[in-house]
């Protein structure tokens, strides 16, 4: 049966704080099925460090589905875990982070408007390393937004929804190992504005994210 949404939990070195995001898309899954979606969690081990696959040990038993590739390479498992989904949309998320509970339901219900052109966001993104920051992203309706800002930085980070289709359209760019943390999501982002995606905000949702990449504007 092929489910309404793949969620997909990418894990590479993050240890403990996989268990914790782990609890957190689960919790989204049971929000977003109580609204009526068929949804299917997918852990994704992509070269996950020891301390990773401890943590997240115990996700077959929480209904989850098991993958594990050799690369860690964010690019290429996040092409690996687009393929492996079954789901209608995919749900790309980092075991470094943590969504909030109606963040699946949420962003189910903006791309459904635009299924075909649009790349969901949490509407705000709490980063609680070397002090509190919130963030708050654009949304590409907005009329004030100009495509050219994107030139200076990224705007949007890597907890996106979109639909399976969308993200095999346009796939992540796989970078060398001197890429610095955010370089891939800002890649990414000039690939799908050149596609004509268009990048919305689901209300009322938040990421809560360590640290702020370096290019995230």
């Amino acid at each position: 049966m092929t489910a309404d949404v793949s969620a997909v939990l990418v894990a590479t070195g993050e240890g403990p704080r996989a268990g914790i995001a782990l609890h957190g898309v689960l919790d989204a899954a049971a929000a977003a099925r109580s609204a009526g979606l068929a949804v299917e969690v997918v852990v994704l081990l992509a070269d996950a460090s020891s301390g990773t696959r401890a943590a997240l040990g115990e996700a077959a038993e929480h209904g989850a589905r098991l993958e594990t590739i050799g690369v860690g390479e964010l690019g290429a498992a996040r092409n690996y875990a687009v393929a492996a989904a079954t789901g209608r949309y995919v749900a790309l998320l980092d075991a470094g982070g943590l969504c909030s509970a109606n963040w699946l339901h949420a962003a189910h219900a903006v791309a459904e408007a635009d299924p075909e052109r649009t790349v969901v966001h949490p509407e705000v993104h709490w980063f609680y390393e070397q002090g509190r920051e919130l963030y708050f992203p654009p949304d590409q309706a907005d009329p004030g937004f100009d495509p050219a800002m994107v030139a200076l930085g990224n705007c949007w980070d890597a907890q996106t929804f979109a639909a399976a289709e969308v993200h095999r359209a346009v796939p992540h760019p796989e970078l060398d190992a001197g890429a610095e943390p955010g370089d891939l999501d800002w890649a990414w982002t000039r690939a799908t504005l050149a596609a004509g995606l268009r990048h919305r905000l689901a209300p009322d949702t938040l990421s809560f994210r360590r640290r702020r990449p370096r290019t995230l504007r």
